[in-house]
């Protein structure tokens, strides 16, 4: 209703100004460089009109063109994504199927479709990969580094390539640039630490540990097992110079990480105090770290505090010692050991009853073995017997040995 009485008002109005231009026509005169109109005011108006209408129709027409062309390129850049598309995802098939020149030909024509698409970089990498181009591969890596959002897998990738070839200079760099992300990836840390840690550089190592991301990235217990560790090599390396103060030093910084009970760091204490000539002072936290896990490296360490004892104090220092867990197989490995040193041959004989039956560990069985054999030989001069006891400590101890060298990552680190 409301539209039909403006139409109304509308076309009144026009014949309201026609009638008035017919009865009221009055004259128009236009001059310009020599030429002359004369005509009347409702014949200019029409003119105006009708050139207004032939303006508005050439605009539309353009528009519509306009609008065909940009329809038709719309199209066609439909047509080129969907083509890169498949491209893209028959290529990720030729690499999962091992096809490696269909994979190379269809990450160019994908990169060829799809322009700079992370996808197509990625299949680059890939493609690269399974042909064996290391240059290919870290060409494609390089390349995703100018894209924010493919810059840490570029960075991990051209990181783990350096690895490989055994730069370890650029790993790290690559690695380096990768942790300081606002939001840095847990293979960062994990290729930092590790290559800290390879090649001994145990004050970077605990730097990185340090870090808010490096304590997110572990268990609160794997945390402090791997800072304690750390210390330990610190104290070890600085022990191995003759700095026994530091040794110290660090030791006891392992000890307060992981507790006073962490065998690998009372041993570090326990040396550097020995190596400084106050080993009584180690002595009790040997003797706490025994009570909760008797291990023959405590031992070890425990026999270093006290220089130039005799055989027989050593022998009742260590069943002083073993009291905390008389029945545990160290303990009685322990005293069987120093009784032998001390030729108590009773004693020692008591305590290696039963080390080698079946229920004990081939670790175990084999040192208990040994020492009967030592036994045999030295109290008897039986050396069939000590014969027979040295094959069955030599097919425990084959079962048992393992290479003895230093952690190579963190993972190593913490198992140790």
């Amino acid at each position: 209703m409301g539209r039909l009485l403006l139409y109304v008002l509308g076309v009144a109005a026009l014949v309201a100004a026609a009638v008035w231009l017919a009865n009221d026509p009055g004259a128009v005169h236009l001059a310009w460089r020599g030429w002359r109109v004369d005509t009347s005011v409702g014949v200019l108006v029409a003119a105006l009109i009708v050139i207004m209408g032939l303006i508005f129709l050439v605009i539309r027409l353009a528009g519509s063109l306009g609008a065909a062309m940009r329809a038709l390129a719309a199209k066609r850049r439909e047509r080129r994504q969907h083509r890169g598309l498949m491209s893209l995802g028959d290529g990720f098939a030729a690499v999962m199927a091992g096809q490696r020149s269909s994979a190379r030909k269809l990450a160019r024509e994908a990169g060829h479709l799809l322009k700079d698409n992370s996808a197509v970089l990625i299949l680059r990498k890939e493609a690269a990969a399974l042909d064996g181009d290391v240059q290919g591969v870290d060409a494609a890596a390089r390349d995703m580094l100018l894209r924010p959002e493919t810059e840490l897998a570029g960075l991990r990738t051209l990181a783990t390539s350096a690895l490989a070839a055994g730069d370890v200079v650029s790993a790290a760099d690559y690695a380096r640039r990768a942790w300081t992300r606002r939001d840095p990836p847990a293979w960062a840390l994990a290729m930092l630490l590790d290559l800290d840690i390879a090649r001994e550089r145990w004050d970077d190592a605990l730097a990185l540990i340090g870090s808010k991301a490096a304590r997110q990235a572990y268990t609160p217990v794997q945390h402090a097992q791997l800072k304690s560790n750390i210390y330990v090599r610190i104290s070890a390396m600085a022990l191995a110079h003759r700095n026994t103060t530091e040794a110290a030093i660090a030791a006891k910084r392992a000890m307060g990480v992981s507790g006073p009970a962490s065998r690998a760091a009372v041993v570090a204490f326990a040396n550097a105090m020995a190596a400084q000539g106050k080993g009584a002072k180690a002595a009790s936290a040997v003797e706490r770290a025994w009570t909760d896990a008797p291990h023959a490296d405590l031992l070890t360490a425990y026999r270093g505090l006290v220089l130039g004892e005799t055989a027989i104090a050593w022998a009742q220092r260590v069943e002083a010692l073993a009291k905390a867990a008389p029945d545990h197989p160290e303990s009685r490995l322990a005293v069987a050991a120093a009784a032998l040193s001390a030729e108590l041959w009773g004693q020692a004989r008591n305590r290696l009853s039963g080390l080698t039956a079946q229920n004990m560990s081939p670790d175990v069985r084999a040192r208990a073995a040994r020492m009967l054999a030592e036994l045999e030989s030295r109290q008897r001069g039986d050396a069939d017997a000590a014969a027979d006891w040295l094959k069955v400590a030599l097919e425990f101890h084959d079962a048992t040995a393992r290479e003895i060298r230093p952690p190579r990552n963190a993972a190593e680190l913490l198992a140790g």
